[in-house]
């Protein structure tokens, strides 16, 4: 009882140290502005690219190339005794464009290659197929019944599709809860080290109380503000759904409550993991502006970005999916994607709660024995050493 009630007042002591509503409030009230500057912004630039692109073509081009030209730029015609005096003038100016036709097809003026090529170049394509249809006299219908596609009616059992994107948003969620809680680490448990007052607070308490306070306290901080941003995307999803009419029930889709529960029983207790392994690590760093040790703060993003990429249905996928270290997201990408049972959902979540329970033992070991050295950073083969005579 001693013990829950000391780990309890570590965490709220750190949870308290670290995360202000306020700050919470202000980023989401700025991330709102974000949205509605971007999408204003957006719409903008959308409304600025309806806009027709000059384009400057002979007088005596094609007429039905002209007419389809004429849908998407604001054409401007000359005689061909004017074409090398317009082509110095593009030179020397900056800035038109001339097409023009020949015997071998057609040629583009311009002094750097126009953001409209594109559009160019799928008219002039339209064009040509047209004339070669012409040639072996192909009507537009008959190359339509040859081009039409196979039609297959799509009927599924369960729909799981929309849920591949749960397993994506709480992927990203974990890796920032991560990160996030890393920093805060890092900040508290090296500074605490560079001040002297983690002796003394040792003295007074259990080092498996202090480790086991600092990571359910940063854990908390991590996770609430996880709430922040979990937020600021569920604002972010409504006005995409607002302003791209993407029907509703595609929402119903994604918001599979079995799916719900399992991602967050996986991720919360990968964060607790990381955050054991994450604590080991900054415990044992003396000096942070000099220390190599805090690049290993990319590894979850690596492990999960692994794991996102391997197809759920490869041999690997199965061995990740009960890696500890990869399982919080492999296993529930394989249950979307595949057919896994429930044994194989509830093993691995127990290995990665096991996994949790010997790291925040390790961590607390490693803390224990890095307080008593001074000087130097200590090596990995220092640490192991005196951990394993702790």
């Amino acid at each position: 009882m001693k013990y829950l009630k000391q780990v309890l007042t570590v965490t709220l002591w750190e949870y308290r140290r670290f995360f202000k509503p306020k700050n919470e409030l202000l980023g989401i009230a700025v991330m709102i502005v974000v949205f509605f500057l971007v999408y204003f912004i957006g719409k903008y630039a959308a409304s600025a690219e309806e806009e027709k692109t000059s384009l400057t073509i002979s007088e005596t081009l094609d007429v039905k190339l002209t007419s389809l030209l004429s849908q998407e730029f604001e054409l401007n015609k000359i005689y061909e005794n004017q074409k090398d005096n317009y082509i110095k003038q593009i030179s020397n100016n900056q800035e038109d464009v001339l097409l023009w036709n020949d015997n071998a097809g057609f040629v583009l003026y311009s002094y750097k290659k126009p953001q409209a090529f594109k559009k160019l170049n799928k008219i002039l394509n339209k064009y040509n197929q047209t004339r070669a249809m012409e040639e072996i006299k192909l009507s537009q219908e008959n190359l339509q019944h040859v081009l039409k596609p196979v039609s297959i009616a799509e009927k599924y059992f369960e729909e799981t599709s929309g849920r591949k994107v749960l397993v994506y948003f709480f992927a990203g969620l974990m890796i920032l809860a991560v990160v996030l809680s890393f920093a805060y680490q890092f900040t508290a448990i090296t500074g605490e080290k560079q001040l002297k007052i983690t002796e003394q607070i040792v003295s007074a308490i259990k080092p498996q109380v202090w480790m086991d306070g600092k990571i359910l306290g940063i854990t908390l901080t991590g996770l609430s503000s996880l709430i922040t941003y979990s937020i600021i995307s569920i604002l972010g999803g409504l006005l995409f759904f607002q302003f791209t009419d993407v029907p509703l029930k595609y929402i119903f889709q994604v918001l599979h409550a079995p799916s719900i529960i399992i991602f967050l029983m996986f991720a919360l207790m990968s964060v607790l993991m990381w955050n054991s392994l994450l604590a080991a690590i900054a415990s044992v760093i003396t000096d942070p502006n000099n220390s190599g040790k805090s690049s290993l703060m990319l590894l979850p993003v690596l492990f999960v970005v692994i794991t996102l990429v391997i197809s759920p249905q490869n041999k690997l996928a199965v061995f990740l999916s009960w890696f500890p270290l990869t399982s919080a997201t492999a296993m529930p990408m394989r249950w979307v994607v595949g057919n896994v049972d429930l044994w194989q959902l509830a093993g691995s979540f127990i290995l990665l709660t096991a996994t949790f329970y010997l790291l925040r033992k390790l961590a607390a070991k490693v803390f224990r024995v890095s307080i008593l050295m001074s000087g130097k950073e200590p090596t990995w083969g220092e640490i192991i050493k005196l951990a394993k005579e702790a």
